[in-house]
């Protein structure tokens, strides 16, 4: 890796990194503070009553969990813990690679004593920091402050198998991105699809949910492999986590080695 390289991505990325850290945490700690030990189920009353089942389904809302685990499975890791960090990956994937060939920076790297592979390395690490900082925080804010607020009531393994998913799915998602950042040199086909795709995953999962006339789009979508509420009720996480993690780390490879043959507008 290239020490100069990483300080430029830190010192150009660290707020928006933060920002979506911070909001994300805000997030969080928001949804905690609804739950009601003494009357568990109140907010899934208020919430069928407002809104048709249908769209909250999509929106990966689960009435049913009563427990601090299966109510932070429900109504944050069905959808915030999902979409929101995408948002972020997708951005940082463009600006790491892709962005910089279009707008020549990447020409003044490569023009130092080193490789393509070692600056796609760089630009991927920093990408894969980014991923388990932000999956980091909220494990252990959720742990310290479940404990202060409702102490003894969090299942911690089950709050650990729901981040270990929800890990393994944020690499994916941010491999594809990056893959597809090192596979094209300007910004527009690198988001066209390194934004397209998952958006598309998100939208076919969530239609999945509304219905079993539609049940059959959970097989198009890789979410399928993450459903939180199965997690909290003691599912296996291995196998999904590495049916996620395992092409996400691939597909970090396999834009090192595109990015390090393909030819460059250098």
């Amino acid at each position: 890796m290239i020490k100069a390289l990483l300080r430029r991505d830190l010192k150009a990325h660290y707020r928006l990194v933060l920002g979506f850290t911070l909001v994300l945490l805000m997030y969080f700690m928001v949804i905690l503070n609804m739950y009601d030990p003494v009357n568990p189920g109140i907010m899934g009353e208020l919430a069928a009553f407002k809104l048709p089942p249908s769209l909250l389904a999509a929106f990966g809302f689960d009435l049913e969990a009563t427990e601090l685990a299966g109510f932070l499975g429900g109504y944050f890791y069905g959808m915030l813990m999902i979409a929101f960090p995408m948002v972020l990956y997708i951005m940082l994937g463009n600006k790491l690679v892709a962005r910089l060939v279009e707008r020549g920076t990447m020409a003044a790297v490569l023009a130092a004593p080193v490789t393509r592979a070692q600056a796609a390395l760089t630009q991927a690490a920093f990408l894969l920091a980014c991923v388990f900082l932000q999956v980091a925080a909220i494990t252990l804010a959720g742990l310290a402050a479940s404990q202060w607020l409702f102490p003894g009531l969090m299942d911690i393994p089950a709050f650990l198998r729901l981040n270990l998913g929800a890990l393994a799915l944020h690499l994916l998602m941010s491999g594809i991105s990056f893959f597809f950042s090192c596979l094209f040199s300007d910004t527009g086909r690198s988001l066209a699809l390194g934004a397209g795709l998952p958006v598309f995953f998100l939208l076919t999962q969530m239609l999945s949910k509304t219905g079993a006339r539609a049940d059959v789009l959970k097989y198009l979508t890789p979410y399928t492999l993450f459903d939180p509420m199965a997690l909290v009720k003691g599912a296996d996480a291995l196998l999904p986590a590495l049916g996620l993690l395992l092409p996400g780390l691939a597909l970090y490879a396999l834009g090192i080695l595109v990015f390090n043959r393909k030819d460059l507008p250098l």
